[in-house]
């Protein structure tokens, strides 16, 4: 009898401004992927950004099942393999994190071999080095996430408090990852890492509390923002923006998608903010309204 299998992913968004490589939040936006077992390997993709998406043996998905599975000694069957995808490549919303994670549940979905946790940031981090994006996108929910001195991803998984949506302008043009971490410091002043740490501890606690008043202030950076900043038209005046209910604001990943927490009631007035900042500087490019969602990776049914 064929194998037949659905799930999906969530988008994610990292940093959430003061949490540099340490914090995650997984977005109601999913990788949905389908595989069933067939004669020949085939893939189609459709969906946002779907002509980026390889259809042939670079794709990332399968890259990542054919890789694990040949650590682990297993041969995958042939496999038909249909993309549906809500996230946009290359944009800061998780998307190599999740077709990675997507890979890894194709193998184990295939040959029924059952991975740890462990083992599954082993493989995930040969393709991606950064647990926050990768936990959220396994898990959902709100992650914080470090790795040990010997490689172990320590991830604690916490509920974001009801009363928050999320509003995100997604610009047309791709940052590269590589790109935007070369323009970082290789060295900090002690001052500027102290504020980052103080406020990174207050986003996890203001999140999961619903101390909103608290959260503009926590997500405020010296670390990554002020030096990606140049190449980001508009940053720097979004996250100065004052808008009622607009709780915080911040770079989602590298960028250069960029992420606010927002009263669910004022969503309307934050979207038609980021756009004029996006007008004001030209910058072409898709203002969506977003939640926080605790779903990880889930099989159908969702």
């Amino acid at each position: 009898m064929m194998k037949r299998f659905s799930f999906r992913i969530p988008a994610s968004t990292s940093n959430l401004g003061s949490g540099f490589d340490a914090l995650g939040l997984a977005l109601n936006r999913y990788l949905n992927v389908s595989i069933e077992e067939s004669s020949d390997f085939s893939i189609e993709a459709r969906g946002v950004t779907a002509d980026l998406i390889p259809t042939d043996a670079q794709n990332l998905i399968l890259r990542v099942a054919n890789s694990v599975a040949g650590q682990r000694a297993w041969k995958l069957p042939p496999f038909r393999m249909n993309i549906d995808n809500e996230i946009p490549l290359g944009c800061g919303l998780g998307s190599s994190a999740a077709a990675i994670i997507a890979g890894i549940t194709c193998y184990e979905l295939l040959t029924r071999d059952r991975l740890a946790d462990q083992e599954i940031f082993r493989y995930a981090f040969e393709f991606e080095s950064h647990p926050d994006n990768l936990a959220a996108a396994l898990y959902g929910g709100l992650v914080s996430a470090a790795t040990s001195a010997t490689g172990e991803v320590l991830v604690a998984r916490l509920a974001v408090a009801p009363g928050a949506g999320c509003v995100v302008i997604i610009p047309e043009f791709e940052l590269s990852t590589e790109k935007a971490r070369a323009v970082l410091p290789r060295n900090y002043d002690r001052a500027d890492v102290v504020f980052n740490i103080q406020r990174a501890a207050l986003t996890t606690a203001a999140l999961t509390t619903g101390k909103w008043t608290l959260v503009r202030e926590a997500m405020r950076d010296r670390i990554h923002q002020p030096h990606r900043a140049a190449m980001i038209p508009g940053l720097n005046e979004i996250l100065d923006l004052k808008v009622p209910g607009l709780f915080g604001i911040a770079l989602s990943g590298a960028g250069p998608t960029i992420l606010t927490l927002v009263e669910p009631a004022n969503v309307e007035s934050v979207c038609r903010a980021l756009s004029v900042v996006a007008t004001e500087h030209e910058v072409k490019g898709e203002v969506k309204a977003l939640a926080p969602t605790s779903s990880g990776v889930s099989l159908k049914p969702f």
